[in-house]
C-alpha cells in the first residue's frame, strides 16, 4: 500500500471528491462540483488543508482529509481529520491505520502539535488503535466523540 498526499497523485482527485460527496455531502442542493471546489485547496503542497490517499495496485482504496475545522461546536480545537473513508472491500486491512499515521507525519512536518476528529462513538476504537484519545463524549446531536492525538514536533 502506498500512502500519498493528494498533491502527489492529482489523478485521483475526482475519485476522492466523489467519495466525499457520496458519503457526506450529497443533498438536493449540493453537487460534486461543490466538493471539487473545496478539495482543490488540497492539491497544494505543504498546506494546512491536505488529503492522504491510500493506493493499492495504482488505485485509491481510502483517504482522509486534514482541515482547519470540522466541528462547529468546538472551534477551539484544530486542525481536524475529516472525511475518513475506506472502500468497503478494503476495510479491516489496516488502510485507515496507514493513512492516519501518514496524516500525523505530515502534521508533524508542518509543526502542528495535535490533530482532532469528531467521529461516531462506535468507530472510536479504530482511532484508539492508532494512538488517538477521547477528549469529549456526546458532542452535538449524534452519538459522537471528539478525539485527539498529540504530536511531538521536535
Amino acid at each position: 500500500m502506498e500512502l500519498k498526499q493528494l498533491s502527489e497523485c492529482p489523478q485521483h482527485f475526482e475519485c476522492i471528491g466523489n467519495w466525499i460527496y457520496e458519503e457526506w455531502w450529497r443533498t438536493p442542493d449540493n453537487s460534486p462540483e461543490i466538493v471539487f471546489e473545496w478539495l482543490r485547496q488540497h492539491l497544494e503542497c505543504d498546506a494546512l488543508s491536505y488529503t492522504i490517499v491510500a493506493i493499492v495496485d495504482g488505485e485509491p482504496v481510502g483517504s482522509c482529509c486534514v482541515i482547519e475545522n470540522d466541528c462547529a461546536l468546538r472551534p477551539q480545537y484544530g486542525p481536524w481529520v475529516a472525511a475518513v473513508y475506506v472502500k468497503p472491500e478494503m476495510r479491516l486491512r489496516g488502510v485507515a491505520t496507514g493513512f492516519l499515521g501518514r496524516a500525523v507525519a505530515v502534521a508533524r512536518d508542518l509543526k502542528i502539535s495535535a490533530l482532532y476528529i469528531d467521529c461516531w462513538a462506535k468507530t472510536a476504537p479504530v482511532y484508539m488503535k492508532s494512538g488517538w484519545e477521547i477528549l469529549e463524549r456526546d458532542v452535538g446531536e449524534k452519538d459522537s466523540v471528539v478525539m485527539h492525538q498529540s504530536i511531538d514536533c521536535r
